[in-house]
């Protein structure tokens, strides 16, 4: 589990978590249920935020209340190292 902005702030786009969640609505095949909201938070509304509770605790995944247990299943993605710079 990550949050949007752990994947914005990987991508090298810190403070676009709302690029993020644009970025996934679209996709097909990626594991879009497995990013949540800051703090563990489900932030799709209606069905589409059960449907990806109920995705979530399939897999075994914990809450506490309505919020996703981050501190047992919180991953932070690291940013690509950058490439070094060519000596001249």
């Amino acid at each position: 589990m990550t949050t949007y902005g752990q994947v914005a702030a990987a991508a090298g786009f810190p403070g676009a978590a709302r690029l993020t969640v644009r970025a996934l609505q679209g996709e097909r095949g990626l594991p879009w249920h497995r990013v949540v909201g800051a703090g563990g938070r489900i932030a799709l509304h209606g069905m589409e935020g059960e449907e990806q509770r109920l995705r979530l605790a399939l897999e075994g995944i914990k809450f506490r209340g309505r919020r996703v247990r981050m501190d047992l299943h919180g991953w932070i993605p690291r940013a690509p190292a950058r490439p070094s710079e060519t000596p001249r």
